[in-house]
């Protein structure tokens, strides 16, 4: 699900297939690091936070040089996302301890 709605956005968008195909890797390897079926997709925060975290790591091996190269353009997707803003979807319904019990 997350997969194919984010090559739909970088389809609308005009991007490389490259491109497309390595954030919808990032979104659905994001997705999948949490819990709760579509509260679990990424928001651009998200986003942003994984691609700031990789872009400005300190080492500097094979890996995190490819993943650099690899997804250095998301450099002209999030540089102005605040690191932490706009984060995945919360839950609507509440639990049962979370509501007031009215008498």
């Amino acid at each position: 699900m997350f997969f194919g709605a984010s090559m739909v956005l970088g389809t609308l968008s005009g991007w490389p297939l490259q491109n497309r195909l390595a954030f919808a890797s990032a979104c659905a390897s994001l997705a999948v690091q949490q819990f709760g079926g579509s509260l679990a997709a990424p928001g651009w925060g998200d986003i942003a936070d994984w691609w700031h975290s990789v872009r400005d790591h300190g080492s500097r091996d094979a890996y995190h040089t490819s993943l650099v190269r690899r997804y250095g353009f998301l450099d002209e997707l999030v540089p102005t996302v605040p690191v932490g803003a706009v984060r995945r979807a919360a839950a609507t319904i509440a639990r049962y301890a979370d509501v007031a019990q009215v008498p």
